[in-house]
C-alpha cells in the first residue's frame, strides 16, 4: 500500500482527458487541489479494490494506470465517463462536477476500483 501511495504522487501531475468514477482513502494526496490514485490491473484482479478515496469538486483527480491487456473504466459520476486505457502504464486526468459517492470500475472486470468522496 505504502508503494501505491508513493508511486500515486509521483506521477500526480500527468495529463490526459476522459471520462469514468473515483475518491480518498488516505493513499492520494486530496489536500487543495488534485488527487492521484495508482490503478494496477492485472491476472483479472484490480487494485485498489473499493477504497473510499477522497476529491473535490472541480478538481483533477489522476489516474496512473498499469495494465496487463487494454481495457475501460467506468465512472459513475454525473454525467457518467468512460476511460479508454491501453495494455502498459496510462496516466488519465477527469474532474467531477458534482459531490457525493462515486463508484469507479473495471468495465469488463466488474470490479470496483475506488469509490471517489467527493465534496
Amino acid at each position: 500500500m505504502r508503494k501505491i501511495l508513493a508511486a500515486a504522487a509521483a506521477v500526480a501531475m500527468a495529463t490526459v482527458g476522459l471520462t469514468a468514477c473515483g475518491g480518498d482513502n488516505g493513499s492520494t494526496g486530496s489536500s487543495g487541489g488534485s488527487t492521484s490514485i495508482h490503478i494496477t490491473i492485472k491476472n483479472g484482479t484490480v487494485t485498489p479494490s473499493g477504497d473510499r478515496v477522497k476529491a473535490k469538486v472541480d478538481k483533477p483527480i489522476t489516474l496512473d494506470i498499469d495494465a496487463d491487456s487494454s481495457g475501460q473504466i467506468h465512472v459513475h459520476s454525473s454525467p457518467e465517463q468512460h476511460i479508454d486505457f491501453p495494455k502498459g502504464h496510462s496516466t488519465k486526468k477527469l474532474v467531477i462536477k458534482k459531490p457525493g459517492i462515486i463508484d469507479v470500475e473495471d468495465h469488463a472486470l466488474d470490479k470496483v476500483i475506488v469509490q471517489l468522496e467527493v465534496s
